[in-house]
């Protein structure tokens, strides 16, 4: 039996057996995932409660406790969650056993027996929701079970004609609540990418990044920052949650920050905002990628390629708001040029990187199905830590990959169990048919007040929630509205993503902030506003791709190219315009009048028309190229008088 995880360990034998359960549950989902990926899955059903049942058996037996703590479990809630898992347990054994036959024969007519199981079932998803996720995600999903009850009760368009207990429940634990296609996507996909994650992690790459990102920035004034831009983007984009990667680099990077001059509330904003472009960021996308290459049909490819230029520009926005921050805040780079040299293990970290997201790319170009180029990947990566000397892999940390594999993805998945209530819900009564025809009849002739609805159902219905949870129950409301506006299914789906990545950093709920919060110990909302200020073109992108389709870079032919390079174009002089007017600041501090004039030629160069955005370039240029001139005559005339 293995020794329980120091992190989650609590005092006493009954937490002790509860954390190896828990451990035995996350290395049985690996196996289970890795084995169905490479010898052929089982049946939907199958598949998905196998791995659902396993991580409730861990949620439960790492959190013993109805709340967080830190000390020791009292026995009747160590006993709880014994009955709990038991209840996953048998919950799970009865639905494998009996699927075929409720799905042949007993659907809108269950048995006493299945009517208990559904009950038992979706109340411990609730639960484990709950510990995994906290009292948002709950209450948002109990709202959602409220809602079918009380159709007939409402007004307006939230009237349905209402649903039983039993038809609630049977809902709620079906192919169209809980087994839908969020845990679907989770258990298919997600899974093995968080299992790859942690294989990087765990083999140094993580390190390897925070040390080439130091390497590449440390001599510049803003280096600190471009340094947690760099570092957290590379981590997110691997790792798959902004708020877990906060809390991976935070300590390291906001400390850096706050040392380099920097406010620690600013350092707290610049970690939050460049985690959340990890998720944005390819190859992986924090595993949003393929999530939407699954729901969608439309090749990895094309998703990877349509998010390059976006995720460049919210990079490039970050560390241009950061360099000319350091510039008004007169902070200095690193003056000596002494750098850690390239050892034996960072060559050794860096060869496992390229092999792994060189298998990665390369089968996913030659059209192997993403979970096992996944699979393959983070083969590639423990197998070749073991082969090289300097960068071995010990029994103990290969244990440790199997163990933060499975661990990793448990609140995703059960907070993905809980989602497919809610979209249960929204198709069930009816309600995404309401509020698709809304969005529909708002763009029936301002498509930009559609586009703005769909981002606010995105921000709001996402806060609290991991990124492909919040992802996969908004694209179920607000994606195909969009769509019926005659915009492409990839845009709209990108464009809802966004938004759901966007809501990491969103008040009143931002997790990201939450975490940047507790390291830099400041107000959260204080690095929330600071946060929305860094992030302001990313907000703004979403809409871009809507009007200019081919940034997107989905139609490569010649005739494209002048379109994509001014589009682009345009799209750096406005994210100019916006970071020198933000910061106030560009080779010099900026007067109210000319921060005005960038303000709106930012605005009408992001505006859709050519004439606005040959305006907008035209007074961006004139602003700032007449602070650049200032700036050169008067270190000539600075020159010219220290030499005389």
């Amino acid at each position: 039996m293995l020794p329980p995880d120091e992190n989650s360990a609590l005092p006493g034998f009954g937490c002790r057996f509860l954390t190896w359960i828990g451990t035995a549950a996350c290395i049985g989902i690996v196996s289970f995932i890795a084995c169905t990926t490479l010898f052929g899955k089982q049946s939907a059903w199958v598949q998905l409660e196998v791995v659902l049942t396993l991580a409730l058996v861990a949620v439960f037996a790492f959190n013993p406790g109805l709340k967080k703590s830190t000390g020791r479990t009292p026995p009747a809630e160590t006993l709880l969650a014994l009955l709990l898992i038991a209840g996953s347990l048998l919950t799970g054994a009865y639905m494998i056993q009996n699927y075929q036959a409720i799905a042949a024969f007993r659907e809108g007519v269950p048995t006493a027996g299945d009517m208990a199981v559904y009950i038992c079932g979706t109340l411990i998803v609730l639960e484990a929701s709950r510990r995994a996720e906290g009292w948002i995600l709950l209450l948002v999903v109990l709202a959602a079970v409220a809602y079918m009850f009380t159709g007939p009760f409402l007004p307006g368009m939230f009237s349905h004609r209402g649903m039983d207990l039993q038809q609630v429940f049977e809902l709620s634990y079906s192919q169209q609540g809980i087994f839908g296609v969020a845990l679907d996507a989770v258990v298919n996909i997600v899974y093995i990418y968080v299992i790859f994650g942690a294989a990087l992690r765990l083999t140094g790459v993580g390190d390897f990044f925070d040390w080439i990102s130091a390497a590449l920035t440390k001599r510049y004034r803003s280096g600190s920052a471009q340094c947690a831009i760099i570092a957290s983007a590379l981590f997110g984009s691997i790792n798959g949650s902004a708020p877990a990667n906060v809390v991976a680099n935070g300590a390291i990077t906001i400390n850096m920050m706050s040392r380099a001059g920097f406010s620690r509330a600013y350092a707290g904003a610049v970690e939050a905002s460049s985690s959340v472009v990890g998720q944005i960021m390819p190859p992986v996308m924090g595993v949003g990628a393929f999530i939407m290459s699954e729901i969608t049909g439309i090749p990895y490819l094309n998703i990877m390629l349509a998010a390059i230029i976006p995720s460049l520009v919210f990079i490039l926005s970050l560390g241009m708001v950061t360099a000319l921050e350091a510039e008004k805040l007169g902070i200095q780079g690193e003056r000596d040029n002494v750098r850690e040299p390239w050892s034996a293990l960072r060559i050794s970290q860096f060869a496992v990187m390229t092999a792994g997201f060189g298998v990665l790319l390369m089968m996913l170009f030659m059209g192997y199905s993403v979970d096992l180029c996944g699979l393959a990947a983070t083969a590639t990566v423990v197998g070749l830590s073991l082969i090289l000397p300097w960068a071995r892999t010990d029994t103990a940390r290969l244990w440790r990959i199997a163990i933060d594999g499975g661990k990793e993805g448990l609140s995703v998945t059960v907070s993905c169990a809980a989602i497919g209530i809610i979209i249960g819900a929204v198709a069930g009564t009816g309600l995404g048919i309401k509020i698709s025809q809304a969005i529909v009849a708002m763009g029936g002739e301002y498509l930009v007040l559609a586009l703005i609805l769909a981002a606010a159902c995105s921000i709001l219905l996402g806060m609290g929630l991991p990124t492909a949870a919040s992802y996969l129950m908004v694209i179920a409301i607000a994606g195909p509205a969009i769509i019926k506006l005659e915009v492409s299914v990839l845009a709209a789906h990108l464009f809802v993503f966004y938004f759901a990545v966007m809501s990491a950093i969103s008040p009143p709920v931002a997790l990201a902030v939450f975490a940047a919060a507790a390291i830099a110990q400041v107000p959260v909302m204080q690095i929330a506003l600071i946060s929305m200020r860094l992030c302001l073109v990313a907000f703004i992108l979403p809409f871009m791709w809507i009007y200019h389709p081919e940034l997107m870079l989905q139609d490569l032919s010649p005739g494209m190219w002048p379109g994509i390079a001014g589009g682009a174009s345009a799209l750096l002089a406005g994210t100019v315009a916006l970071a020198a007017m933000q910061v106030g600041y560009f080779k010099g501090r900026l007067s109210l009048l000319e921060r005005t004039l960038l303000g709106i030629a930012a605005a009408i160069i992001f505006w859709p028309g050519t004439i606005t955005t040959v305006v907008g370039c035209a007074m961006t240029s004139a602003v700032l190229g007449r602070r650049l001139v200032s700036s050169k005559r008067f270190r000539k005339t600075s020159g010219k008088a220290g030499a005389t």
